[in-house]
């Protein structure tokens, strides 16, 4: 099939036919982002490839990225797809158990790691320039030859126990954060951590584990993203010598799922090892693909982006609350907009609830004006090129939007929709996903 050139990060002005006859797209240059040209490819049996060149240092980045994750499982069995996160490093039916690490670490490769999300797990690493063709090997071999024995199974399944000891059964943000979701979501499977429940982790076999391997991993479920010293043809050739064989599978696909957003306020209060209390807001907002997800980058940082943001001077300057944030979202489906808040000791998380509620309600009542809406609109845009400032976090951009629905022209379209919201807008958004009467809370207070 053939390559299509598509935009550059800062939005299209134009078109040109390449000499090689192949539409291709011109980006418009802005002061705070660069640009960068990105090339896709799809293999007969699905693979996808998307391939940024870079000659600036001799490395590149190798990321293989999965349409699957905690979404893709059902009640019951929760855990399987981070499971894979951990059992992806253990023998192929070529390799050994512990050999991938070996042979990759003395190739000189940096940031080998793993991460599972709600809609996606990924495989990374960077690598020098002459290793494309080793690295190549590796990942198609684990894409299809995985050995999940039960030895295996056990060992990694011992693992995560205790990483979710670690990070939800004794973190009380860890307990926190599921109750928010599972209050928010009662039918939709984001309503789970991706971690799972002990009790599925205690439940599930290594043959539900060899199941859910052959469904999800297969070529056509899959993007890779390289970024870097590379030649693209090069990269093209090896990736059809080592990937082209493999055979396309049956997929799950994703199935929409209704579940909506609350008519009234949700809430949960939990006694937890703490010293002082600790607020969790959540309101339900679009997949990140959506048009209005700049509008709620924006909202963020106006909320919380700096000591002079709405909220830092309601709560923080005030001596109500030490910390405010909202963490960061990229999903699917419509997911949390979520607002959390450390209290000052002796401060009540009702009162900082109540707080956030009046501050959301002056937002709108009074939008930013064109200075306090540039400042924030710059911020986020600066932010995002320091983000973009290296192949790892270039292909890490690219292989989020691939997997979250919109693909990269998303994220192309979202730097472009950054520079061009509106007050109105935001005023917009406030009033179809902040209602406060479909806030979903949870409160952590001291035992």
């Amino acid at each position: 099939m053939p390559i299509l050139l598509i935009a550059g990060l800062t939005g299209c002005t134009g078109k040109s036919t390449r000499p090689d006859g192949h539409e291709s797209r011109k980006a418009q240059s802005h002061p705070l982002i660069g640009t960068f040209q990105a090339y896709r490819h799809t293999l007969d049996n699905g693979l996808k490839i998307i391939i940024v060149e870079d000659h600036s240092s001799p490395t590149f980045a190798y990321q293989t990225w999965y349409r699957v994750g905690s979404f893709n499982e059902r009640k019951g069995r929760t855990g399987l797809a981070h499971l894979f996160e951990h059992m992806m490093f253990k023998g192929t039916k070529t390799m050994k158990e512990g050999e991938f690490d070996r042979i990759l670490e003395a190739a000189g490769t940096k940031g080998l790691n793993a991460f599972t999300g709600k809609d996606h797990t990924a495989y990374i690493q960077e690598l020098p320039s002459d290793k494309l063709e080793l690295i190549a090997r590796l990942e198609s071999d684990r894409m299809v030859n995985l050995v999940v024995d039960k030895k295996s199974f056990e060992t990694e399944r011992e693992v995560v126990h205790n990483e979710r000891k670690l990070r939800t059964e004794n973190s009380p943000n860890g307990l926190m954060h599921q109750a928010l979701f599972e209050l928010a979501f009662t039918k939709h499977s984001y309503r789970w951590p991706v971690i799972g429940y002990k009790q599925d982790l205690d439940a599930m076999s290594a043959q539900d584990a060899e199941e859910f391997y052959r469904l999800h991993y297969s070529p056509n479920n899959a993007t890779i993203v390289l970024v870097g010293d590379v030649d693209r043809d090069e990269v093209l050739a090896v990736i059809q010598k080592y990937y082209g064989h493999l055979a396309a599978q049956p997929t799950s696909g994703q199935q929409k799922i209704d579940d909506s957003a609350p008519v009234s306020p949700r809430r949960k209060q939990l006694r937890l090892n703490i010293k002082i209390d600790t607020l969790f807001m959540g309101f339900r907002v679009p997949e990140t693909a959506s048009r209005e997800t700049a509008s709620l980058m924006i909202i963020k940082n106006l909320l919380t982006g700096g000591k002079s943001s709405r909220l830092s001077r309601a709560l923080v300057d005030t001596g109500m609350a030490s910390s405010i944030a909202v963490y960061d979202w990229d999903s699917r489906e419509p997911s949390l907009f979520i607002i959390r808040a450390d209290m000052q000791k002796g401060k009540r998380a009702t009162k900082v609830e109540n707080i956030i509620i009046k501050e959301l309600a002056g937002l709108l009542k009074s939008p930013p004006d064109q200075t306090e809406l540039e400042r924030a609109r710059n911020t986020l845009l600066l932010s995002t090129m320091e983000n973009l400032g290296s192949n790892p976090e270039k292909a890490d951009f690219i292989g989020r939007h691939e997997t979250t629905g919109g693909g990269l022209e998303a994220g192309t379209l979202l730097i472009s929709q950054l520079r061009s919201v509106t007050a109105a807008d935001i005023q917009s958004a406030l009033r179809k996903y902040f209602s406060s009467s479909s806030r979903t809370v949870v409160t952590g207070v001291p035992k």
